[in-house]
């Protein structure tokens, strides 16, 4: 953001204006549609706005500015404009000069009125006709009947304090209120009767219930998270979130959430498993919406069924948000399509951890006969430090040294990058630059498909081509 949107309370306060002509009029009707006490000065020498009370027909004095709580400059010239702001100066109040923004303290956004409710579209003063397309399209969203909810609102927000104390359990109710009958109530005018019914619901409110989502965030790019998951984090009490959620998600989730980092890499678990379990059934049990922020999709590789499990273990209601698994993100984001008719007819996602995630002397234990067909793509995710295991065991069983293999890094993510190799020369190609960020491995003969550097290419698809023939 170049700038930070606030909303300023005038009520009893005082707010001068100096100016003329028609810029000084748009904010003479703005200013009037608040309940600040507007006092306009416009020097004589300026042509005067009729119809304007508490108006003077002259430049203010230093008197004049005392205890002004802001203070609007609006002359089209800028010798003037910069006349006023001099003057203003004096009085120490924030400063807007229309127009002028490299004269201003703050800049005034463009503004939809929607009564008690407003919403302001701000550039940091750079972009005003943007701000007010913008505003125009924002506008045509929101009904004026919703000036009717922010009344409403406004009238139940002192009685709900004193009804419902804790600031969760209120941040609750008004999210369930603003979707019922009352708020529609509301909408039709029925204002006083809205804030009767919506009182109503609060004596037979029923305790309060914390529930766990296990939420997908995808491989990275937060535009790749679901509608459904958005809405989750734009709710969530508490985040739970690992080392693999991408930078800018964290970023969408509601601003007063608390967070927990309970990231793991190999052989450095920040926060045991069984410790996680813990947190999540704490925070329910304290009524809480808790979202478990997981890389990729939490039942890909992502220990999401032994998070269910502890949790339904627990009593503690969990739901599921399946989110896009790094293997789809990553062969989207390199053009690589993991099944193809003429080279791949079957996929395989595997993890290069062992059980524990921790140890590199044991052995992976998987179905390596299975795994090293021809026509079969294999996906292995956290795979860097066991590549050397994993082509070893695949070449055993079958797999030719020139199987294209794709190590993808940072996938879907700013930083991705991607390197196209061999499987005979996977562990030298990982050891030459060893990737930094989370890897995938893309092994098969669709890896060839890969366009990058046309001449590699040429010889690998030309293998490829080979082995299917």
């Amino acid at each position: 953001m170049l700038a930070l949107p606030l909303s300023w309370p005038l009520e009893n306060r005082r707010v001068v204006l100096i100016g003329a002509g028609a810029w000084l009029a748009r904010k003479v009707t703005l200013l009037r549609r608040t309940p600040a006490e507007v006092v306009v000065y416009q020097p004589a020498e300026q042509s005067v706005l009729e119809g304007i009370s508490a108006s003077h027909a002259r430049w203010p004095e230093a008197a004049d500015l005392k205890d002004a709580a802001l203070i609007v400059v609006a002359f089209e010239d800028r010798a003037l404009a910069e006349k006023g702001a001099e003057l203003a100066r004096t009085s120490r109040a924030p400063l807007n000069v229309v127009d002028f923004p490299d004269l201003s303290d703050f800049h005034v956004p463009a503004i939809i009125d929607r009564g008690p409710l407003s919403i302001g579209v701000a550039t940091g003063g750079t972009a005003p006709v943007l701000a007010r397309e913008t505003r125009t399209r924002i506008e045509a969203a929101i009904p004026p009947s919703e000036a009717f909810v922010a009344e409403f609102a406004l009238a139940l927000s002192a009685p709900l304090r004193q009804a419902i104390p804790n600031v969760d359990d209120r941040r609750r109710f008004w999210e369930a209120v603003l979707k019922s009958p009352a708020a529609e109530q509301a909408r039709q005018g029925q204002v006083a009767e809205a804030v009767a019914l919506a009182l109503k619901d609060v004596e037979t409110r029923a305790e309060r219930q914390g529930v766990v989502h296990l939420v997908g965030a995808g491989p990275g790019d937060p535009e790749l998270l679901t509608l459904k998951a958005l809405r989750l984090l734009s709710e969530a009490d508490v985040i739970v979130y690992d080392r693999l959620v991408g930078d800018g998600i964290m970023d969408l989730a509601r601003r007063d959430a608390e967070r927990f980092y309970v990231g793991k890499a190999r052989s450095n678990h920040s926060v045991p498993q069984d410790q996680i379990h813990d947190l999540l059934v704490e925070q329910a049990r304290l009524g809480k919406r808790v979202v478990r922020l997981k890389g990729g999709d939490p039942f890909v590789f992502g220990r999401g069924g032994e998070e269910v499990e502890a949790l339904r273990q627990a009593g503690i209601e969990v739901h599921v948000t399946p989110g896009i698994t790094a293997a789809l993100g990553c062969a989207a984001s390199s053009g690589v399509p993991l099944t193809h008719r003429d080279h791949a007819q079957s996929v395989t996602f595997i993890t290069g951890h062992a059980r524990d995630g921790d140890s590199g002397n044991q052995p992976l234990m998987l179905d390596w006969s299975a795994l090293s067909a021809s026509n079969h793509t294999l996906v292995v995710y956290m795979g860097v430090a066991t590549s050397a295991e994993i082509a070893d065991k695949l070449m055993r069983h079958g797999r030719l040294p020139d199987t294209p293999v794709l190590v993808v890094e940072n996938g879907t993510r700013a930083n991705e990058s991607r390197r196209l190799t061999s499987l005979g020369q996977l562990n030298a190609t990982i050891a030459a630059t060893p990737p930094k960020g989370p890897a995938l491995l893309i092994i098969g003969e669709v890896a060839a498909l890969y366009r990058d550097d046309a001449a590699a290419v040429a010889g690998i698809v030309e293998t490829a081509s080979r082995m299917n023939a």
